[in-house]
């Protein structure tokens, strides 16, 4: 199972003693908040990665008052069957909480992952398997200590102008009110993107325009809506840059990819 999960002001989820049969991975990409395991709170915020493991006990999350979260979340067993041997050599070195800022790619494909999983039509597709193999190889060459690059200095800008992008995507932004928010200039902030996201700032908005255009076809929302409520001027618009981006109009869409009981967020 794979989804996300968006928490309000002041949220705090209801308490709970649930015994986690697997490992419950979360990835936050925006805000910040803390979460209770085992009877002790654990904060978190933005690049951070969450793990729960086989054993341990969930009971409760809450978010920060001042930066409500958004995270992905997935079920996995790292082995792809229950091997007691290598889950107690892994639960040995997998901590709790590690940050990914310095794994740029890792965001991108949780979100890819989810999206492969909400759309999917029907089990477990090879693009939903390899995207789960991707974060797990990528999770183990963290705990296998493989040298990476530090965060960039203007990583934090980054992440800012990203969160703004997520949380304002429905509204006619521009770069300058982007740059603005995430006190950097258009300029560097245009450079930012092209060299750690791979696409230009604007490039980006439409994916995540996209993205969440798919989340609601998918559960049969009407195209002159969804068009509205992702951001775009018009449904011609969005309409023309749907199918730029996906081979299919949003109607093709919505008919191929009718929502799975249980799928998504």
């Amino acid at each position: 199972a794979t989804g996300l999960h968006r928490a309000d002001h002041d949220w705090i989820s209801p308490a709970q003693h649930i015994v986690q049969t697997d490992y419950d991975i979360w990835y936050v990409s925006n805000g910040a908040g803390s979460v209770r395991v085992n009877d002790s709170w654990h904060a978190f915020t933005a690049g951070d990665l969450i793990t729960i493991q086989p054993g341990q006990v969930y009971q409760q999350e809450r978010t920060d008052p001042s930066a409500p979260f958004e995270s992905y979340f997935t079920h996995v067993l790292p082995f792809g069957r229950r091997e007691p041997r290598c889950e107690a050599a892994l639960s040995r070195i997998w901590p709790l909480r590690m940050s990914m800022l310095h794994r740029p790619e890792f965001g991108e494909a949780f979100r890819r992952l989810f999206e492969v999983y909400t759309t999917r039509r029907s089990g477990q597709s090879l693009a939903l398997q390899g995207w789960a193999l991707l974060l797990l190889d990528t999770i183990f060459d963290e705990l296998r200590g493989v040298p990476m690059e530090s965060p960039p200095k203007a990583w934090r800008n980054l992440l800012s102008a990203r969160e703004y992008m997520e949380e304002n995507y429905a509204w006619p932004l521009t770069l300058a009110e982007i740059a603005e928010d995430s006190r950097i200039s258009v300029s560097h902030l245009s450079a930012l993107f092209k060299r750690h996201l791979g696409c230009p700032p604007v490039e980006y908005l439409i994916r995540v325009r996209i993205r969440e255009a798919k989340l609601l076809l998918a559960r049969g929302e009407r195209v002159k809506e969804v068009a509205e409520r992702t951001g775009f001027s018009s449904q011609q618009y969005f309409s023309r840059q749907f199918r730029m981006r996906t081979g299919l109009t949003p109607s093709e869409f919505t008919s191929r990819h009718a929502r799975m009981p249980g799928g998504g967020q």
